[in-house]
This record gives structure tokens, C-alpha cells and sequence, in this order.
């Protein structure tokens, strides 16, 4: 199954498919409609006050150390 997502707009019982999908037309298709909120979850994030925990806490130097190989090595898979 392939699935695809994009903004789209219901009129007259139609919904616009963009044109760089267009090759799907007379494919059989599963069709889940999800109305948008006004809100979107970006605007959320971003409208979050910045500084709230400013000086609440300090960074240690050793935050900015190298990680050890092996750590790097579990976080990029290789282990």
C-alpha cells in the first residue's frame, strides 16, 4: 500500500488532488478525511513563551565533551 498527504479543500462533495499525483486517476484508492483544527501543532510550538527556565539551571562544560566512541557507536547503530 502507498500512502500520500496533502492540504486539500472540500467543495461541492470534491476534493482537489494535486497535480504531481495525478497518475493516480482510475486507481483504486482508500480516502481517510481528517478536518484540520485552525491551530496547527507548528503554531502551537512556536507561540510557546522562549526563557522560561532562563536561569533556573546552567549547562555543565562537560555537556559540550565528546561522547566515548562507544555511545556514538550505539546511537548511529553499529551496535
Amino acid at each position: 500500500m502507498k500512502a500520500i498527504e496533502f492540504d486539500s479543500y472540500a467543495s461541492g462533495g470534491n476534493i482537489k488532488i494535486p497535480v504531481n499525483y495525478q497518475d493516480w486517476h482510475g486507481a483504486r484508492i482508500k480516502v481517510i478525511l481528517l478536518q484540520q483544527d485552525d491551530l496547527t501543532s507548528e503554531t502551537r510550538i512556536s507561540s510557546r513563551p522562549i526563557g522560561l527556565a532562563e536561569g533556573k539551571f546552567k549547562v555543565p562544560p562537560q555537556f559540550f565533551e565528546e561522547l566515548p566512541k562507544d555511545m556514538l557507536d550505539t546511537f548511529e547503530g553499529k551496535r
